[in-house]
């Protein structure tokens, strides 16, 4: 395969198909890109303006020092072993093949060592060893997962040739490829990994963008342009791509409002300010936030191994009433998969509707008519939320304790001491990561087990390239998650983006994603 026919470069070509279909839709507002649709102008595509809701490069350029928040910005600098396509599937990048071994305890990469990064130097099975062997690395977070006792924990990574690398598990790891989506899977050069303190100031990627040192102000505005002479560069529509973190929500709006910025993404509860204002308006959905069972065996008190219980305590909410008050713009959902998904069952949504009385039947049912009590720690983005739901499982009998946390290590302790955490978001893009690395991963300390879960997980894993068969077992696998309580969903949190229709097409998402794949921004036209 050749490194030229990327993801980014498959993504921009569907972005341009679909922008064909909706243009006719997108109405006047934004900035004063340019492009002129009905002046026939050319498109303006010298600079391209994004708000953020948070510093990109905080810690400099070091892709593995970030989380998914920064993926975008990253990506045009950065090639991955693995990337979204504009799916939202898994597709290879700087990896050629891959094999799992028949117990699936080990992963074979094919490289693609055509890839040339700052230096001169090409990618080699020794530069990905080199950049994994780091997961050590207390800085390197994105790592941490692969580090030893780490939910995914890498035992080892082997060089078998110059192109081909073996990695090592100590249990079976089923779509392992991906954790090596980017900004995880990103490979920096030899230059960098040789000294990860070089990368404060300076990028040492492969992919067709860098940073424009001269033009870019650390924490104010951060400007990506070209390579000269690269070819995988022609994926990008814009010659250039600011990134301007504006912390302030309403600011981060009026700016897209005043065509300041010609992209922002925005919080749920300014949309409606954006579309009255004639900006362009987008929104993805597919991260579902949870209350998370930790204790699913009882081992803390054995009401935790009832599922009666955890569908009382799904019951007693009225999420139409919290998530207004707490999420306004947010969507209410008792599904642990989006709407959007082939696994959505809206009966679901029906049986686990508001109903004090029932869940307080489903106690009685469980054995505990009478309620219990419990301890719940907090930290301060969760305060809100959990004040909110605490007088809804009052109401049924179950006192829950709020503490705040005394501690960062005080939270991670949580999933050991007690039976319940969250808010957290679950993102189902790849349905199979958050099952093996949440749910039967970092959240299940005390070993549970749940037969149906395992066995939908299982159906979906063997039902490759058959949808019909994948959308049946992803409803089975929902039902049972819900059903048993290991996530009690709480809403969909979307992720909105006001945009200039006059600069812009409608941004796309490579499926739950909360941030559009910079390569898949066209101008209008």
């Amino acid at each position: 395969m050749s490194r030229f026919i990327t993801a980014r470069s498959a993504g921009a070509l569907a972005a341009v198909a679909v922008t064909a279909l909706v243009l006719s839709a997108c109405s006047g507002g934004g900035s004063d890109g340019g492009a002129a649709s009905e002046t026939g102008a050319a498109a303006d595509t010298a600079k391209l303006v994004i708000a953020t809701d948070s510093d990109q490069a905080a810690f400099g350029y070091d892709p593995i020092r970030y989380g998914s928040g920064q993926r975008m910005f990253f990506e045009g600098i950065y090639d991955s072993l693995f990337v979204l396509d504009q799916d939202g599937k898994v597709v290879p990048q700087l990896v050629t093949n891959f094999e799992y071994s028949e117990d699936q305890t080990q992963l074979t990469l094919d490289l693609d060592t055509a890839a040339t990064f700052t230096d001169g130097t090409t990618l080699s099975a020794d530069l990905v060893k080199q950049n994994l062997d780091s997961r050590g690395d207390p800085d390197l977070s994105g790592y941490s997962a692969f580090a030893t006792g780490g939910q995914n924990e890498i035992t080892d990574v082997v060089v078998v040739d110059e192109d081909t690398v073996t990695l090592q598990f100590a249990a079976a790891k089923p779509g392992f490829e991906s954790n090596l989506v980017s900004p995880t899977g990103m490979i920096v050069g030899p230059a960098g990994v040789a000294d990860r303190s070089s990368l404060d100031a300076t990028p040492d990627g492969s992919g067709p963008l860098t940073v424009d040192a001269d033009a870019t102000v650390k924490g104010n505005s951060y400007l990506l342009v070209k390579k000269e002479d690269d070819a995988d560069a022609d994926a990008y529509a814009f010659d250039s791509y600011e990134f301007r973190p504006i912390l302030d929500p309403q600011a981060r709006v009026n700016a897209a409002i005043s065509g300041e910025v010609d992209l922002a993404n925005i919080s749920a509860d300014t949309q409606a300010q954006a579309e009255s204002a004639g900006t362009g308006l987008v929104a993805n959905g597919g991260t579902i936030q949870n209350i998370i069972a930790f204790d699913k065996t009882g081992a803390l008190g054995p009401q935790w191994a009832e599922p009666l219980v955890y569908q009382a305590l799904s019951t007693a909410i009225d999420r139409e009433a919290y998530v207004a008050a707490v999420h306004p713009g947010e969507v209410p959902t008792a599904n642990a998969l989006p709407a959007d998904s082939p696994g959505f069952v809206p009966e679901l949504d029906e049986q686990y509707a508001y109903d004090p009385e029932a869940a307080k039947d489903l106690l009685a049912e469980a054995g505990y008519p009478e309620g219990f009590e419990f301890d719940f720690t907090i930290s301060q983005g969760s305060q809100r939320d959990m004040e909110a739901i605490q007088p809804y499982w009052e109401a049924i009998g179950v006192k829950m304790n709020l503490k705040n946390a005394a501690s960062t290590e005080e939270l991670f302790t949580v999933v050991q001491t007690e039976p319940l955490g969250g808010p957290i978001p679950f993102q189902w893009t790849n349905p199979l990561g958050p099952v093996f690395g949440a749910l039967f991963g970092f959240a299940n300390f005390h070993g549970a087990e749940n037969a149906e879960i395992q066995a939908a997980a299982g159906a979906y894993g063997a039902a490759q390239g058959d949808e019909d068969a994948q959308a049946a077992a992803l409803q089975e696998l929902n039902t049972a998650i819900v059903d048993a309580g290991w996530l009690i969903p709480l809403f969909e949190q979307l992720a909105p983006w006001a945009y200039s229709t006059e600069k812009l097409a409608e941004p796309i998402f490579p499926g739950a994603e909360a941030f559009p794949l910079l390569a898949s921004l066209t101008p209008a036209s």
